[in-house]
Formats: structure tokens, C-alpha cells, sequence
């Protein structure tokens, strides 16, 4: 009996019991704090859930079961609250920050709709955002590096192809990539053969067959029809996108001004000489 008292786990239990007794006996007075409630708008907001996933009306078992779940979340959530479970805990912290960020999204879509005439404003002074990406047309010819001969192979080919020859039929989807490429964006080019093939083409002739260009699949003979560079979009084309980037910007500059407002109601101590003094003077100027 002595040795089964020494056990770590008993008094692990024990100690257990005595602080759950604790809180029940100096937290159980008031009913009120203790009631969880479940009105009409908790339980419409509670059944809108439920229909979203299920994608139907439903029945008693779910009612009851969807109200258990719901009851047992609010239990343990308030009994956590209750023994301080959520003192220095990095993922509350992380989520109740992130409700904050959406309450001053929310203050910022109240205070500040955007016009026609902010989106435009937008629009001019963040024209980079809204570039459409420079493209091009044109056709290749590839040779893998494992083919035997694959070097003489692409220079005869290439005489033939300036003489004015189509693509042979053994060169035509090779690795099933396309031979003809049109009016295709940089990125989408740079996708599909990499950045190293991709920002060689600016520097190559137009109308002319050249190569070899180096991509991830081999090396390439190219012909260029057409060059075009990056242009603005036109702002009606591209409104809803504004929109969303206004939006999103306007949210940034809300959180960070929430952030600094709030800031001022607190004392900051920053004590670690491992930070920088130039970085604890912003904090607290001396």
C-alpha cells in the first residue's frame, strides 16, 4: 500500500481531483455563468451549418446530434476557460488574433465601400498589379539529350526548316508538347518549359528559325511570329480584380491601424538583451 501511495501517477490523480474539486466548488455559485443557452438564433445559426454540409433537412438523430456536439464543445470550452487552459496557449493566441483581424476586415467593409473613384485611384497607382504578362506565338522543335545523335540530327533540321521545310513528322508532339504555341502568356510558357527556355525568348529574332534553346526536356529549334509586351489592362476589363486587390489592401492598412491604436493601451517591456537596442527603442524610446 506504502509503495502503491509513492506512485508518481496517484499523486498525478489525486492532485488532479482536488484542483477540478477546487474550481467546481468556488466557480459553481452563480447559474447564470455556468448555463449554456441555445436560442433561436444560436440554433438556426447551429441548423444553417449542418445544412451547408449535409446538403439536406434533418432529422431528429441529427437535430440531437449536432446539439451534443455543439454542448460538448461549450462544456469543455468553458471548463478550459475555467482552469486557465488557455493561459499562453500559441494556437488560442493565433485564433483569437486572427478573429481580430476579421473584426477590423469587417469594420473596414462597413467604413469604407469602395467608389468607382478609389478603385481608379487604386487602379493608377498600383498599375504594376494589373500588367498583363508579355506573350508570344510561335513554334518549336524538340530533341531530347538521351537521343543518339540528337546534335547532327538538330542542325540538319534546322537547314531544312530555313530553307523553308515543315517540321518533320517524327519531330511533331514529341513528349507530347505542342509545336504550336499561340499568343501565350510568359508565365504559362514558363510553366510549361521553364524558366531558363522562358527568358530566352525576348532576345530571340522574329520570323527566323534558331536554336538550340535549352529547356528541361532537351533542346529546342524556335521560330517567333509574335512579340508582345507587357501592357496595362484596361480597368474596366480587370474592375473585379481591383476590387478584390483594393479590398485586401484596405484590409491590410484597417488591421495595422487597429493594431498600432491598440498598441498605445499597452506597456511593452522588452527585458531579452538579445534583442537589438535600436529595435527595443521603437518599442519603448528611452
Amino acid at each position: 500500500m506504502r509503495k502503491f501511495l509513492k506512485e508518481p501517477l496517484v499523486h498525478f490523480l489525486v492532485l488532479g481531483a482536488l484542483i477540478f474539486g477546487y474550481y467546481y466548488l468556488f466557480n459553481s455559485d452563480s447559474e447564470s455563468e455556468n448555463a449554456i443557452v441555445v436560442d433561436d438564433a444560436e440554433y438556426d445559426y447551429l441548423l444553417s451549418l449542418w445544412k451547408n454540409q449535409w446538403k439536406r433537412e434533418p432529422n431528429e438523430q441529427d437535430i440531437k446530434a449536432f446539439l451534443d456536439q455543439y454542448l460538448q464543445r461549450e462544456v469543455f470550452y468553458k471548463e478550459a476557460l475555467s482552469l486557465g487552459l488557455d493561459h499562453n496557449d500559441i494556437i488560442v493566441k493565433r485564433r483569437l488574433a486572427q478573429k481580430m483581424e476579421a473584426v477590423s476586415n469587417d469594420l473596414n467593409a462597413m467604413l469604407k465601400p469602395p467608389t468607382d473613384a478609389d478603385l481608379k485611384a487604386f487602379y493608377n497607382a498600383n498599375d504594376s498589379l494589373f500588367l498583363f504578362p508579355p506573350s508570344y506565338s510561335f513554334r518549336q522543335v524538340l530533341f531530347t539529350n538521351i537521343e543518339p545523335n540528337w546534335q547532327r540530327e538538330l542542325l540538319s533540321t534546322l537547314t531544312a526548316l530555313k530553307s523553308g521545310q515543315e517540321i518533320p513528322a517524327s519531330r511533331k508532339l514529341k513528349l507530347s508538347i505542342s509545336n504550336e504555341w499561340k499568343k501565350s502568356p510568359l508565365n504559362e510558357i514558363d510553366q510549361a518549359f521553364g524558366d531558363e527556355f522562358a527568358s530566352k525568348l525576348d532576345s530571340l529574332p522574329l520570323n527566323e528559325w534558331v536554336g538550340p534553346i535549352s529547356s528541361g526536356f532537351g533542346q529546342h529549334l524556335v521560330f517567333i511570329s509574335e512579340k508582345k509586351d507587357s501592357q496595362l489592362a484596361d480597368f474596366e476589363i480587370v474592375k473585379s480584380y481591383v476590387e478584390k486587390e483594393y479590398e485586401y489592401q484596405m484590409e491590410l492598412e484597417m488591421q495595422e491601424q487597429l493594431y498600432r491604436d491598440l498598441l498605445e493601451k499597452y506597456q511593452v517591456k522588452i527585458t531579452s538583451d538579445k534583442v537589438p537596442q535600436r529595435i527595443k527603442k521603437s518599442y519603448h524610446p528611452l
